[in-house]
């Protein structure tokens, strides 16, 4: 499992984040097929700053206690 499929894997897990992969989509922001393809490792190896910074910040924001 790649770091980025054990984000959105918690981040969609109903007990810590409970959200589809068109929500995650939407707030970090990419398309839902390409969420479907990091949480499925066929992607990441060189993910945007961007989307990077949006899950992991998402992440914290859904996930992680403060």
């Amino acid at each position: 499992m790649t770091y980025w499929s054990q984000l959105i894997n918690e981040l969609q897990d109903k007990e810590k984040g409970n959200m589809s992969q068109h929500e995650i989509a939407a707030q970090v922001p990419c398309s839902q097929n390409y969420i479907s393809e990091l949480k499925a490792g066929k992607k990441g190896k060189r993910i945007s700053h961007e989307i990077a910074k949006g899950l992991e910040d998402l992440h914290k924001k859904k996930v992680q206690v403060s």
